[in-house]
């Protein structure tokens, strides 16, 4: 017995070495790392189950990295061409109007991380509740003429479920095109029959990396948390709204608090763009007619958007990068709403500095739980945070998954990604960016009202934690870069 205990000692230790000269050479954020080792020495075997499926870094091999270059230079240039050649013409027309410089360093910032194209002529609505953007989205999708393109993180098949497959198997019956993509994670539970009707209809709908493949298994993990609906390439919808009853009656909580955009004009033609890569690496099918875009309308508007994408295999983190930016430019006030609030050193440090000098800085998280894990991992960040100035408050009237952040009544982004490390890093997610004043004070409107259905938490609060309290928040911590 003595034997084969000094032998699994030995195989353990050299587990150990490899598995930490594995996790060097990845040279992933120190914090991941860190995590990784922990979990491996508790739980070896575990461990190792975990990191296969969850924790194995995914970067794109450098003929992968090729083939999306040419795929995205190559085949899109051509349908997006009119967005493309205007765009140093869009961007001096603009900077003559803008009243700050950072605009232009932010349009720079995306257009670098993530090739995002300035788009001005654009009609949005901003919606700050679930009901009001269903109403919306399923008139628009049965006034579908040619094509719809939906992309979820969820989608259930309850009664809202129900009305919109309803919707989109009359519209295929009239000949228009639908095609769909869902989160194998997060629609885990969609019903198979469900599919079967839609897809007995005409409909095309897939999986993204559909991690129940033998193939695909690591990615589960990655998640692809977009909210994309595309029609006849005039009008798209992003924010962090899913298909599921609980966004307009709440579900499980009495309230359910999120924003949502609906936008007319040329930046219909990036949502359809991102939708067509996603399509093509789920299904190698290719949507590159000129028919699934439209990048020249004549609205008479003048509002500037650009959208931002990340996902695990990007070249950048182009979506953590952007509210690096924002944070760093705000020169008056900065109000960030967010269902998750685990940031990285580079954005924590980044609201310190910005609260140490002078500036307002508001941040809104649920105090209605979800999952614990994220939100127990919160309180660790609040002590320097609250000592640096910064105001933090707990929305109490049901869940906050809104996902905004608004500087100096300027600029606004409204989207899929919380300001949290799996946001940053491990899921596919899309932002949208507005450099108009009235849609950021609206967004900071809204951050006002949300203030009277929130709990300021203070240095008090902090102090009042219990010691059990804090150990756990942070052993909570600890597991952050794996959650």
């Amino acid at each position: 017995m003595d034997h084969i205990l000094s032998v699994l000692i030995i195989v353990y230790y050299i587990f150990l070495v490899i598995t930490a000269i594995y996790l060097l050479l990845d040279n992933r954020e120190p914090s991941s790392t860190i995590a990784w080792l922990v979990l491996f020495i508790l739980f070896p075997v575990l461990g190792f189950i975990a990191y296969v499926f969850f924790g194995r870094s995914w970067k794109r091999s450098r003929a992968q990295d090729k083939l999306v270059h040419q795929f995205i230079e190559g085949n899109l240039a051509y349908p997006l061409k009119p967005l493309l050649e205007r765009q140093e013409t869009e961007l001096e027309n603009l900077q003559s109007k803008w009243a700050t410089s950072y605009k232009r360093e932010l349009m720079q910032l995306l257009a670098n991380t993530s090739n995002s194209i300035l788009t001005a002529n654009n009609r949005l609505k901003i919606f700050h509740h679930g009901k009001d953007k269903f109403d919306c989205l399923l008139e628009d999708l049965n006034n579908a003429k040619a094509f719809i393109h939906m992309e979820y993180y969820i989608w259930r098949h309850d009664e809202l479920g129900q009305k919109i497959k309803a919707i989109l198997i009359e519209r295929a019956k009239k000949g228009v095109e639908v095609r769909i993509l869902y989160d194998s994670w997060g629609c885990m539970f969609l019903s198979k029959k469900y599919i079967r009707e839609l897809r007995g209809a005409g409909i095309d709908i897939y999986p993204y990396f559909n991690f129940l493949s033998l193939f695909t298994a690591h990615t589960l993990n990655y998640r692809n948390h977009r909210k994309l609906v595309i029609i006849d390439g005039t009008i798209g919808y992003n924010g962090g709204v899913n298909i599921g009853d609980e966004y307009i009656n709440g579900g499980k909580f009495k309230f359910w608090r999120d924003t949502h955009l609906r936008v007319e004009g040329e930046a219909t033609s990036i949502y359809q763009a991102i939708f067509t890569i996603d399509w093509y690496n789920t299904t190698k099918k290719k949507l590159f007619d000129e028919k699934y875009y439209r990048p020249a309308f004549d609205l008479k508007d003048d509002l500037p958007i650009q959208i931002s994408t990340s996902g695990p295999d990007s070249q950048w983190l182009s979506i953590k990068q952007l509210y690096f930016a924002l944070i760093k430019s705000a020169e008056k006030h900065l109000f960030i709403q967010s269902a998750y609030f685990i940031p990285d050193p580079s954005i924590f440090m980044a609201l310190k500095t910005a609260a140490l000098s002078g500036i307002e800085v508001k941040i809104m998280i649920t105090g209605v739980v979800d999952h614990w894990l994220p939100y127990w991992s919160a309180f660790t960040y609040f002590e320097d945070l609250l000592q640096a100035g910064v105001r933090i408050f707990h929305y109490k009237k049901g869940l906050m998954h809104a996902k905004t952040i608004s500087i100096d009544s300027q600029v606004c982004s409204i989207g899929t990604a919380n300001l949290d490390i799996r946001s940053f890093h491990l899921n596919y997610e899309t932002n949208t960016l507005i450099y108009e004043e009235d849609c950021a004070l609206a967004i900071e409107r809204q951050f006002m009202e949300d203030l009277k259905d929130c709990r300021e938490f203070t240095l008090e609060d902090f102090s009042n934690l219990t010691t059990a309290a804090k150990l756990r928040n942070s052993l909570a911590r600890l597991f952050a870069p794996l959650l």
